[in-house]
């Protein structure tokens, strides 16, 4: 026995003066840092069962891992029990199924070579190699759930390959086995190394193109449409781009060429004019006269064609003339005084003045009463009735006008004291609301963060000149205090809302009326002098923003110029454009008219991009040009609405009613690729609330937290007011602003495509931990449905961390949330906001509190609130800076339909509550090792 041990007794004494110690067997269930972790700090590590020395680069035994024949037990000493064995069966599954099934290994094996697979493909590139055949290698990379893209199928266009191939998630290509993307549905990878332009079209396109010829310019306008008519697409046969059905000439050929006689041919111009070097003499309006009926302008001195259409000069030629000869070429010569028309201040001559008057009164004299009045008719308007607008861009190249009523000189004054209206009036209310915060942080002892005694209340109150004459001093203090905050605090913060939201207008940066204005008694004749006058109605218009009684004639007009496609899209969008109001029209945008279109994110039902809307949303409707005026260029967030080529009108309703409240909604949009439907929105730089909370995790206040809640409350009380429901609410659906929260998506809680009011069975769709648990049950969204959702986010918005992170979302949760399981509230927050939450989330819809109430339970505490001062915690983060979540945890959108729900109820003591999975799981009826369960979630019994 003695002999025996004699080794191992002497490998010990050579490390009785180092540190040293044994690796166990029961060891190798550790992963490499968990091992590490345990042994790192030790000189020497000896194997238990050989008692030879470990190397601290593999932390496992490499003589017993040599003499093992079995691949699990080689495997379990070299990674631990961390590890998965990737089945051949496994293969049926596509990357998403497989992501969750081993996302949580650290390794995964190949059942059949034993090697490792890598995580970013879940496939085994060995035996991937290995297979020659292109069915079974594309089996192993993307699951059941793939088709090959033949070369037959190039004969067909978009809308066929796309009704084909939609339901499949992967399509392969039959020639190069590389993946088709779904936008353009032909591989990209072919068609870049063919170089027949013919074989190129074909494969984009299908069979349905025309290749338009050079000879086919001989032909006139009418024959080229005859010959091109059953062709879905036409292509340049020379630069191989898309030529429009309607011009039937190469725009981009067109500028390239410089022969002007063969420009002529391509465009089918039928009436030429000269523009001669006198007719630089004329003013804008009168050469616009001359060549109003012309298809193309060529100049008589170079025999170029005028592509300046707003001066109707040659550029060409203005480049080369010397300035006076600019100025002639672009404003024309005074007839009376033979001064630049910009330069001229002369008074026509007396004859002129009298045959001009002459004319006016044999067409708008009438007599009454002896006395002469004059009557504008409709087609003929001063320019007193134009708005302002209309009048800076008749007038821009004047440095003087001369005004029709007192015949007097005047300039434009440009008003250098109040800038930009909006942005004063915010810088007003922004001190005003400062005063008020002041004031509000004055009541609070600092030390204790309670309120003062009712003597230091009052002393407060008299002291501060600001709020003193507000208050009724013969109400009690608390009460004065109360009445400050609903009346004055509240209401400032909803108006600063308001004027953020409300359009970029300035009231006085240009006074366009004269200073005999002043002068003038007749309050209406004032009022057409500042705003203008309507052309159509004959009404003085009311404001800035013209004739609002008006705008729904002008849009009628238009109906026939556009379409969507969709009926009810059309009549949601004329309904809306028939209502007589100033802001939140709808408008049919075509997808052309963006650009910088990028990818932002996805949710539920819908992908979100970025794009610059080039026209901007409609501003005001000018008499000048019979057109409406236009912000310009504006950013804007497309909502391309999955699966919506058939929208039904119930989601529509919607969607649109909401996002009229509180989110701007521009108009309506399609994409020409998928045909699916897009809102356009306004642009919120700063995301929703689940990205900033994510961006400011390790920086956001415990103050701006508190500001946060504050103003998402008030937010969601604004809608409430107006009687209407959110059905959705999440922080996906909440957008924070450098000063305000907004909310959005109204009725996105559901796909495009479904018809509620054709529906037998009503489908529950939304975000489960945030949904109330009668909407999980089957009842119809309330008010207090949206409060239940709003204290979850309260307190997410505290903690940081999302709802039930660490848990898969599914049945178990659901029956959970019933039977009175909530979310985690930090110890250190407020007794008074614990209470507001846990209201919030009662199971009872009648017990929750209304906006208002939690509006006002906040205001009466939100100083107390931010003086707080709260632990800072240490998140549990992964890599990547994230909070970790479980593989079944979802945070958007989906369809949600649960059977046999209990009645709801409220759990008193949530430290003892017991989740129904471990419950099943106790009574046998849940296999814990099932693939799509994750043990670590199990609640398990410690006692």
């Amino acid at each position: 026995m003695f002999k025996k041990n004699i080794p191992s007794i002497i490998i010990k004494c050579k490390y009785i003066f180092v540190s040293y110690i044994v690796f166990k067997t029961s060891d190798y269930d550790l992963n490499l840092k968990e091992r590490e972790a345990t042994y790192d700090h030790y000189n020497h590590i000896l194997c238990e069962k050989c008692n030879l020395e470990i190397d601290k680069q593999y932390y496992y035994c490499t003589f017993c891992y040599s003499k093992i024949n079995n691949s699990k037990q080689k495997n379990r000493i070299k990674n631990g029990l961390d590890f998965g064995i990737f089945k051949s069966s496994d293969y049926d599954l596509n990357l998403k199924e497989r992501k969750t099934k081993y996302g949580d290994y650290v390794y995964i094996l190949c059942e059949k070579c034993d090697q490792k697979i890598d995580k970013h493909y879940y496939c085994c590139l060995v035996c991937y190699n290995k297979i020659t055949d292109i069915n079974k290698r594309n089996h192993m990379k993307y699951g059941l759930n793939f088709e090959i893209f033949k070369t037959s199928d190039y004969d067909l266009n978009l809308e066929k390959r796309k009704a084909k191939y939609k339901d499949f998630k992967t399509i392969s290509c039959e020639e190069c086995s590389q993946e088709i993307d779904k936008h353009y549905y032909y591989c990209l990878s072919c068609y870049n190394k063919i170089t027949d332009i013919n074989k190129r079209n074909h494969m984009k396109y299908g069979l349905n193109f025309g290749s338009f010829k050079t000879s086919d310019y001989d032909l006139n306008l009418e024959k080229r449409k005859a010959k091109y008519k059953d062709f879905k697409i036409i292509l340049c046969e020379k630069c191989n781009r898309e030529i429009d059905k309607q011009l039937c000439y190469c725009k981009y050929c067109f500028i390239k060429e410089l022969n002007y006689d063969k420009k002529v041919q391509m465009k089918c111009v039928l009436k030429t004019g000269i523009l001669k070097t006198s007719d630089y003499d004329l003013s804008i309006n009168e050469k616009q006269t001359k060549f109003e009926n012309c298809d193309s302008i060529i100049c008589e001195k170079c025999n170029c064609e005028i592509i300046n259409l707003h001066y109707y000069r040659c550029d060409k030629c203005y480049f080369k003339a010397d300035d006076y000869e600019r100025q002639r070429m672009t404003y024309g010569i005074c007839k009376y005084c033979s001064e630049i028309n910009s330069k001229c201040s002369c008074l026509p001559s007396l004859n002129q003045l009298i045959k001009e008057f002459e004319k006016f009164n044999e067409i708008y004299e009438s007599k009454v009463n002896g006395n002469s009045i004059f009557k504008q008719p409709i087609t003929i308007i001063s320019d007193y009735d134009l708005n302002e607008d209309d009048r800076r861009e008749k007038c821009k190249d004047y440095y003087d006008i001369l005004c029709e009523k007192c015949n007097e000189m005047f300039s434009y004054s440009y008003c250098h004291v109040c800038g930009d209206e909006k942005k004063q009036k915010l810088k007003e209310l922004q001190v005003v609301l400062q005063n008020f915060e002041k004031f509000y942080n004055e009541l609070y002892d600092k030390e204790t963060n309670n309120l003062k005694n009712s003597n230091e209340l009052r002393l407060i109150i008299q002291s501060n000149k600001y709020i003193y004459p507000k208050v009724n001093r013969f109400e009690g203090i608390h009460l004065q205090i109360k009445k400050v905050i609903t009346e004055y605090i509240m209401p400032i913060k909803s108006e600063l809302i308001a004027i953020k939201q409300s359009p970029e207008v300035c009231f006085h940066t240009i006074r366009s009326y004269c200073d005999c204005y002043y002068m003038e008694t007749d309050i209406s004749e004032k009022k057409r002098m500042e705003f203008g006058k309507c052309k159509e109605c004959l009404n003085i218009h009311e404001d800035l923003n013209g004739c609002l009684s008006c705008n729904p004639q002008r849009f009628q007009r238009d109906f026939n110029k556009w379409t969507s496609g969709n009926e009810i899209i059309d009549r949601l969008i004329q309904e809306n454009q028939l209502l007589v109001r100033r802001y939140g029209l709808l408008e049919w945008i075509p997808y052309d008219r963006f650009t910088n279109i990028n990818y932002i994110a996805e949710g539920g039902f819908a992908k979100v991009y970025s794009a610059t809307w080039i026209d901007g949303q409609i501003k005001k409707w000018s008499q000048l040009s019979n057109n409406w005026r236009r912000n310009g260029s504006t950013v804007v967030a497309l909502k391309v609405l999955n699966s919506s080529e058939n929208i039904s009108e119930d989601f529509l309703n919607e969607a649109l009613s909401g996002y009229m409240c509180v989110i701007k909604c521009f108009g309506i949009t399609q994409d020409p690729i998928t045909y699916d439907y897009a809102l356009v929105l306004q642009y919120m730089e700063n995301g929703d609330l689940r990205k900033y909370l994510k961006r400011t995790i390790n920086t956001l206040t415990w103050k701006r937290r508190m500001s946060n809640i504050y103003d998402i409350c008030l937010a969601i009380d604004n809608i409430h007011k107006h009687r209407l429901m959110h059905k959705d609410l999440h922080p996906g659906n909440i957008f924070i602003d450098s000063t305000f929260a907004y909310i959005g998506d109204f009725g996105f809680c559901m796909p495009a495509n479904e018809n509620i009011k054709n529906s037998t069975k009503k489908n529950i769709y939304g975000v489960l931990p945030y949904m109330a648990p009668e909407i999980l049950r089957g009842k119809p969204h309330t008010l207090a449905s949206d409060i239940y959702s709003l204290g979850v986010i309260i307190n997410e918005i505290i903690t940081v961390i999302p709802p039930f992170n660490n848990q898969p979302h599914d049945l178990y949760l659901a029956l959970d949330i019933c039977r009175g399981l909530r979310p985690n509230i930090r110890s250190e927050t407020p007794d008074s906001l614990k209470e507001l939450i846990k209201k919030c989330w009662d199971a009872k819809p009648e017990n929750r509190p209304t906006s208002k109430e939690i509006l006002c339970k906040l205001s009466d505490n939100l100083s107390e609130y931010k003086n707080i001062p709260i632990i800072r915690l240490s998140y549990n983060l992964n890599e990547s800076n994230e909070i970790q979540l479980h593989p079944l945890a979802s945070y958007t959108s989906r369809l949600l339909n649960f059977q046999n729900l209990p009645e709801p109820i409220n759990c008193p003591n949530q430290q003892e509550f017991t989740s129904s999975r471990y419950m099943k799981i106790q009574t046998g009826q849940v296999n814990i090792l099932r693939s799509n369960e994750c043990s670590d979630c199990i609640i398990v019994n410690t006692d």
